[in-house]
Parts: C-alpha cells; sequence; structure tokens
C-alpha cells in the first residue's frame, strides 16, 4: 500500500512540473491586443454585455476560452469573440488566463430599487421550497468562487460585482439549456425572471 502511495505522489509531483507555466507578460501582451477593447485592458469591462474578467480564477477563463474557440460554447457574444481566438494556442490562453487572474476588480453596485432583499434571500440562504441553495454555497460569501488550483477540475467562477446583464443572460442560457452545466441547468430552469434578476442585482454589487 505504501508502495502505491508513494508511486502516486511521484507521479502528481511529475504531472505538476510538466504542466504548463503561464507568462503573465506575454498574458498582458495579448490582453492588450486583443481583449480589451471588450473586457478592458484590466478586465473590468465597463460595457454589460461583455463580463469583468478581473480576479476571475484562471483554469475558469482558459475553459472558457477554449470553449469558445472549439465552438463549444455559443452563449452571448461568443460567436463575434470566436475568430478573435482562433489563432491562440492553448499557452496563449493560459497567459491570457493567468493575467487577468492577478488584475484588481472593481465592484459594482446593486441598484436599491431592484429587489435587492430577494437577491439577498436567495444569494445567501437560497429558497427552500424550490430546492434552490444558495448561490454562496458553491461562489462564496463575497462572490469570490473557488479556484481549480491548476487542476482540471472546473473551478466555480467568481461572481462578485459581475454585470447584472451579463449574469441574467448567462442564466437564461442555463435555462434554455444553450449552456450545458448539470447543477446550474437544474438551478436555473427553477427560477422565475423575477428572481433572475433579483439575484444578479445583488452579485452586482458584491465585494
Amino acid at each position: 500500500m505504501k508502495r502505491f502511495t508513494l508511486l502516486g505522489l511521484a507521479l502528481a509531483v511529475t504531472a505538476a512540473a510538466a504542466a504548463p507555466k503561464a507568462d503573465i507578460a506575454k498574458g498582458k501582451e495579448i490582453a492588450n491586443t486583443i481583449c480589451a477593447a471588450c473586457h478592458a485592458a484590466d478586465g473590468n469591462s465597463g460595457i454589460a454585455m461583455y463580463p469583468k474578467l478581473s480576479a476571475q480564477h484562471a483554469q475558469y477563463l482558459f475553459v472558457q476560452t477554449k470553449e469558445i474557440k472549439e465552438g463549444k460554447r455559443t452563449t452571448g457574444a461568443a460567436a463575434a469573440m470566436m475568430p478573435l481566438v482562433a489563432s491562440l494556442s492553448d499557452q496563449d490562453m493560459r497567459n491570457v488566463a493567468a493575467f487577468y487572474a492577478t488584475q484588481f476588480p472593481k465592484p459594482g453596485e446593486t441598484n436599491p430599487k431592484e429587489n435587492p432583499e430577494l437577491g439577498a434571500k436567495i444569494y445567501r440562504g437560497g429558497l427552500a421550497d424550490k430546492k434552490i441553495p444558495a448561490c454562496m454555497s458553491c461562489h462564496g460569501p463575497n462572490g469570490a468562487g473557488i479556484p481549480a488550483g491548476g487542476t482540471d477540475i472546473l473551478a466555480y467562477p467568481r461572481l462578485g460585482g459581475q454585470h447584472k446583464a451579463y449574469i441574467v443572460d448567462q442564466m437564461k442560457a442555463y435555462q434554455s439549456g444553450q449552456r450545458k452545466n448539470n447543477i446550474m441547468n437544474d438551478i436555473a430552469g427553477r427560477m422565475t425572471n423575477e428572481e433572475l434578476k433579483a439575484v444578479a442585482n445583488f452579485i452586482q454589487g458584491l465585494h
């Protein structure tokens, strides 16, 4: 048993050593050339239809960009983004993801007129009668999410400060099945438009 444990540990260390290391400086160059027009140079997009990328988990950004490049993700502005990332290698995408992950996120604001109380209830405690879990159970109390730690496990993305409109669009994509994720497809399918908008508004002000 000990022999197998040591062998497994050795293989894990070898795999970690073989994993490509991201070059943040090169990522910044690519971000300024390709990404900044929509997502801003520091990832704090000021355009509601384009998500904020600052401080987003690198593995999550890499996986999403790769899926857009390969045509596996088609929601939102993915069609417009696809030709922009077509020439990027996996290493390029890792570099850009690492760069944006290091940027400081600027908080948004919760609109006090758009049912923040309901939004807070859903985010912090869920809706037990509809079997909707609290958003914070996966995305954290302040919306910081859970990183993948450089593994192949898909991270729970950072949500805090994200544009309300973008969150609503993505939740509707989960509702319709355009965007695939078993957990989110189920949760979004149980929510009304009022609930989606309320929790998205609350998330927009999280930091």
